[in-house]
């Protein structure tokens, strides 16, 4: 798949974050890896409003000014995420209402069902909450992003990594929903029954045992 092909995937997937109510007014960011440029959404754009002339190209090593001045402040989140994992070709920083309300109730998101451990992982962890696109964001983002496709960014919302647009979205969707199950299940009985790490290593398993058959 060509560059502008794959542009016009994410500027999609922005029309679609927003259509969700992940994203709202000028917030949120999108970005994608080609070889050794980080091409994100520009400073103040509205992601349901991107063409795929619009993103920002940055050298993942060593970004010039003038990029930088036009790129989103979340930059260096996003340069971050694919200095640490060779295998993210998509960065998603959003602001989904259930998973920021659960950031703000301090708790992280375990893998609550199958779907979860299949789209996500074992788990979401909460990072502590710093301001947007600072130093510190970058250096907690640096070290866990390592580890986790999807991160909870506290009183912000998540930070999705993904091998393309579809999965982003997945991802992203996947992470919205289980937060939502896990308020109700607080609300309704003040705790939350998550999958033992037994359980998730038997679905990983499986699911390893499939894409290899």
């Amino acid at each position: 798949m060509s560059l502008d092909s794959r542009l016009v995937n994410l500027a999609a997937v922005g029309r679609k974050l927003v259509e969700a109510g992940f994203v709202r007014d000028a917030n949120g960011s999108v970005s994608l890896r080609w070889e050794d440029q980080c091409y994100i959404s520009p400073a103040g754009a509205r992601l349901d409003r991107l063409s795929a002339a619009d993103f920002i190209p940055l050298s993942l090593q060593a970004p010039q000014s003038w990029q930088l001045a036009r790129a989103s402040r979340d930059h260096r989140v996003h340069l971050a995420c694919y200095r640490a994992r060779a295998d993210a070709q998509i960065a998603l920083l959003i602001h989904p209402p259930n998973c920021i309300a659960l950031g703000c109730a301090g708790l992280s998101l375990g893998a609550i069902s199958p779907e979860f451990v299949f789209a996500v992982g074992a788990q979401a962890p909460l990072l502590p909450y710093f301001a947007p696109g600072s130093p510190e964001l970058t250096d907690a983002v640096t070290e866990q992003i390592v580890h986790q496709g999807v991160l909870l960014l506290r009183n912000q919302g998540a930070l999705v990594t993904a091998t393309d647009s579809e999965e982003a979205l997945l991802r992203s969707q996947v992470v919205e929903e289980a937060a939502r199950m896990v308020l109700l299940a607080y609300a309704a009985g003040g705790s939350c029954s998550f999958l033992t790490a037994e359980q998730v290593e038997e679905l990983e398993q499986a699911a390893h045992r499939r894409r290899r058959s």
